[in-house]
């Protein structure tokens, strides 16, 4: 299961490793944060699309994500 920065950067570290290195470094910056976590699937013929998001929103700064896909055949 790879996880992905927005951008399609592969992230390397596992996600829970990721998410606490994220949440440091903004919270250092001095960033408020809200962390949304999201899944959504897409059927495609015989195939299902199991889509899943971790959404950090800077207050009044923006945000970024990181995301993954997982193809499931039926």
């Amino acid at each position: 299961m790879t996880w992905r920065k927005f951008s399609g950067e592969i992230i390397q570290l596992p996600i829970i490793e990721e998410v606490e290195r994220a949440i440091e470094r903004e919270s250092l910056l001095g960033n408020k944060l809200k962390v949304c976590i999201g899944t959504d699937s897409q059927v495609k013929g015989n195939v299902t699309d199991f889509a899943t998001v971790i959404v950090f929103l800077r207050e009044a700064r923006g945000g970024f994500m990181f995301t993954r896909s997982v193809p499931h055949k039926k």
